[in-house]
């Protein structure tokens, strides 16, 4: 190593830079800054480049690169040629971005005096183009020869479309829907007693369209359903049990209820009350209806 090897690796360590650190500083390879401080200056580029490492060293630990240079003169490699200064990477690349914008500026001026000038041209002859046009056009600047064949497309274009429309189909009339008829309204069913004697009680059916009856039962009930005299139940229902019969048109219906109190009874939909209380001696009843409303039809 040589000493100014060790001068500069001193300043180094006392300015707390490794070699990792001063690379980043000074743009300079790890391994041409250790070179240096070896004294290998074989390594280096060249001579002229061993000199700008120095240099660039030398100011980056403080220390002055010509006091240096003049200390250790006879160790620091003698450059033949030195053309240039070397400058740092970074240098470098400002330096080219600055040529390219000097680059710019010397062509701005130029391109927008082309561009000037092209737009003068394009409007000159644009100009020339249209009084051409005018002086060889009518007083209104439209050819008579146009003006006909656009006036006999206009009329052969009428008269398409007048042809059309005479072929057009008169449009049918969509028919009226037939107004619903409104049904006639069911009557209600008028159940009038007539009469109670013993269990059996009369009644007498009007103005009634249906005649429908049903039962269910909330006990054992036993029971019989007839209709103009024939018979159409005649059994014993449990609790649970239901059972429906259309009585419509017949004449005279009779119903013999061993169990009034279990067996619900509606007719037409709405419940029937016994003429006898149930909770009395009404277990036993017999209900005959006879169907006037029917009788009148």
């Amino acid at each position: 190593m040589t000493e100014l090897g060790n001068f500069l690796r001193e300043n180094r360590e006392e300015k707390g830079f490794s070699l990792e650190q001063l690379q980043t500083e000074t743009k300079i390879q790890k391994r041409y800054l250790q070179a240096i401080e070896e004294g290998r200056y074989e390594v280096l580029p060249g001579s002229f480049y061993a000199r700008a490492f120095i240099k660039n060293y030398s100011e980056t630990v403080g220390l002055n690169y010509e006091e240096v240079f003049e200390r250790f003169e006879s160790e620091i490699p003698k450059a033949e040629k030195e053309p240039t200064e070397f400058i740092p990477r970074s240098e470098r690349n400002k330096q080219s971005l600055d040529g390219g914008e000097s680059v710019f500026k010397t062509w701005l001026p130029i391109m927008l005096v082309s561009v000037v000038i092209l737009a003068v041209l394009v409007g000159v002859w644009a100009y020339l183009a249209n009084r051409d046009s005018g002086a060889n056009g009518n007083s209104n600047g439209s050819n008579p020869a146009s003006v006909e064949i656009n006036n006999s497309k206009n009329a052969e274009k009428d008269s398409a479309e007048k042809a059309k429309e005479e072929k057009k189909e008169p449009e049918k009339k969509t028919p009226e829907k037939p107004k619903e008829q409104k049904q006639p309204e069911k009557k209600e069913a008028v159940l009038v007693k007539k009469g109670t004697r013993g269990i059996t009680t009369t009644y007498e059916l009007k103005e009634a369209d249906a005649f429908e009856i049903a039962f269910k039962m909330n006990g054992p009930v036993y029971m019989d359903v007839k209709a103009d005299s024939k018979q159409l139940a005649s059994k014993m229902f449990k609790k649970g049990d239901t059972a429906k019969y259309d009585l419509t048109g017949k004449k005279e219906v009779e119903l013999n209820i061993g169990a009034a109190n279990f067996a619900k009874l509606t007719i037409n939909g709405k419940p029937f009350s016994y003429p006898i209380p149930t909770e009395k001696r009404g277990i036993h009843q017999r209900i005959v209806i006879k169907n006037t409303a029917f009788s009148k039809q």
